[in-house]
């Protein structure tokens, strides 16, 4: 069961750690199909667990060298001033209530990040809310949708301080955890930059086996037209659009029916074989490096100028993000993101010789 508390911790814009331990609710306020939507989620910290245990788990693979710069950090600031996203199931938005009232009064933190969206703080330092809390947390799995490399930097950083009491705050790394029932929390692919490598007859070559291609005529630079291409899909198949170097077309990819992942030599558990992601990686970029990114202007962008190759991907669902995480299974790294952004509002600090309780 995960084990979360209150903390001191430092807000954003203060060099002073607060006095007594608190909880931090933190809205993101953002716009979503023309909109504007607000992520509620709770700023706490957590007990740390291996993986293994099961009591919070990942759906993607982490990059080294992205936990090695996170642990770099982490000792840096002896602490942690970036949270690990993590979800978890509430459909009752048991949680959510005890925050209603706190909500309604001025924020103690506010601040709008360069992308547009208003980021709000509440200290919360209620003992009754503490404890509701922590039997409603007690049987949930927490998901963790953003920041694998960062929990596993916070993991190295925990077995580096050596023997620490039970509650010593080196045991425990800070989270930002939302309810999976949030209207608010979208996922959004990743798509791929191809520095080098993808000609046109590099990814015919590579797709030619697996894949039905279909040529877009004059797509390169038209997003809407890349964009009802990913939507319209045959019979569910996986499928991207990959816009090349100097190309005025794009190219449709869509795994033809008849091929299997598993029978072509993907190691993956068979209810995850025909994600995107999955299919994108082991079958045509295979170990291909890439960049990636959530804004498929900046793919567009980054081909113009010179990358060999963009591709352009459809966003998962929650529930297969979820799904993945539930069968123990990982995807490959970069799978996904929830935007927006985390702001680093509150920041948490550790000493080994320091209980959080």
């Amino acid at each position: 069961m995960p084990h979360i508390a209150a903390f001191r911790g430092t807000l954003a814009g203060s060099t002073e750690r607060d006095a007594s331990r608190a909880l931090y609710r933190y809205h993101q306020t953002f716009s979503l199909g023309g909109r504007p939507v607000t992520r509620k989620t709770l700023l706490c910290v957590v007990r740390l667990a291996p993986w293994s245990e099961g009591v919070i788990r990942p759906h993607e693979a982490s990059v080294p060298a992205t936990r090695a710069a996170e642990l770099a950090g982490i000792k840096a600031a002896r602490g942690h001033k970036g949270a690990v996203l993590a979800g978890y199931r509430d459909a009752a938005t048991e949680v959510d209530r005890l925050f209603r009232k706190a909500e309604g009064e001025t924020a103690t933190y506010e601040t709008t990040t360069a992308d547009g969206v208003v980021h709000r703080v509440w200290r919360i330092q209620n003992a009754e809310i503490f404890g509701k809390l922590r039997p409603l947390f007690a049987p949930k799995k927490l998901h963790v949708l953003d920041g694998h490399a960062r929990y596993e930097a916070m993991l190295a950083y925990q077995e580096s301080l050596g023997d620490l009491a039970q509650y010593s705050t080196g045991n425990y790394g800070l989270f930002c955890l939302v309810n999976l029932e949030d209207q608010a929390l979208v996922v959004a692919p990743r798509h791929r930059i191809i520095k080098k490598g993808m000609t046109r007859e590099a990814l015919f070559a590579a797709a030619k086996p697996y894949f039905i291609v279909d040529k877009l005529a004059g797509a390169a630079k038209d997003i809407d037209k890349q964009r009802a291409a990913l939507a319209d899909t045959v019979a569910h198949q996986p499928t991207f659009v990959v816009v090349l170097h100097g190309e005025p077309d794009a190219w449709k990819l869509t795994l033809s029916p008849d091929v299997s992942p598993a029978s072509e030599g993907v190691v993956v558990h068979r209810a995850l074989q025909k994600y995107d992601i999955v299919v994108l990686e082991h079958l045509l970029l295979k170990l291909t490096p890439a960049d990636t990114t959530i804004d498929q202007l900046a793919v567009l962008d980054a081909v113009e100028k010179g990358a060999s190759a963009g591709i352009l991907m459809r966003p998962m669902t929650l529930e297969q993000v979820v799904h993945a995480d539930e069968l123990g299974q990982v995807l490959p790294a970069s799978a996904d993101a929830f935007p927006p952004t985390l702001a680093d509002v509150v920041t948490f600090s550790i000493d080994p010789n320091e209980d959080v309780a």
